[in-house]
């Protein structure tokens, strides 16, 4: 297994994948329960992991994802779903009772007030799939770990995506697409990066 330095490293966005190398079932439950372990606003976990590997489904994928051949050459493609208002009001029973076993007794009316505050059902969605992004990058660092490739995307078309995979575009927005798998070349590419006094400032 590789450090965080050097899975920092190695990970970048592979667009050729070997369409021979397939993800071994426990590096694959290594990756997912580690994307699992990702932190959530209210701990609520918005996410949704969908893990495409039929051979049929990753070609229909593809399809409405721009034709990107990574998507039907990659062992496995990921895609995390986020939740929507419809599945996180507080007035429903169920997550009302998520937010009173997952938020200290002080904080639970504060949680329900926030979550009560949203403007409209687009703002929650944004908010819903930023959560996804953290653990999108939670799995892709795992991956990068025992060396597996990973790609995240967000060129796909939404409602085509939700109606490949039967789910609802009423309760679900597609955050990230991710294929999975193993580089086609080896070697890592030189990473070209901002430097960090280009970047950071210390106030």
């Amino acid at each position: 297994m590789l450090s965080f330095p050097e899975a920092l490293q190695y990970r970048h966005a592979v667009r050729h994948f070997d369409v021979n190398k397939k993800i071994p079932e426990k590096d694959m439950k290594f990756v997912l329960e580690s994307a699992l372990k990702a932190p959530s606003s209210l701990n609520l976990e918005h996410w949704e992991y969908i893990i495409v590997q039929d051979k049929s489904m990753k070609s229909k994928l593809k399809d409405v994802c721009f034709s990107q051949q990574q998507v039907e050459d990659a062992s496995a493609v990921a895609v995390i779903l986020a939740k929507k208002d419809k599945l996180l009001d507080p007035k429903s029973p169920e997550v009302n009772q998520l937010i009173r076993e997952r938020i200290p007794e002080n904080g639970v009316p504060i949680a329900i007030n926030f979550l009560e505050s949203f403007p409209n059902s687009e703002t929650f969605t944004s908010w819903s799939k930023s959560q996804c992004y953290i653990a999108g990058s939670f799995l892709m660092m795992a991956a990068a770990s025992i060396e597996i490739d990973t790609c995240p995307m967000e060129g796909f078309v939404n409602d085509e995506v939700l109606k490949l995979l039967d789910y609802s575009s009423e309760e679900y927005e597609v955050a990230l697409v991710i294929p999975m798998g193993y580089r086609k070349e080896p070697g890592t590419p030189p990473k070209v990066r901002a430097s960090l006094e280009e970047k950071v400032t210390f106030i």
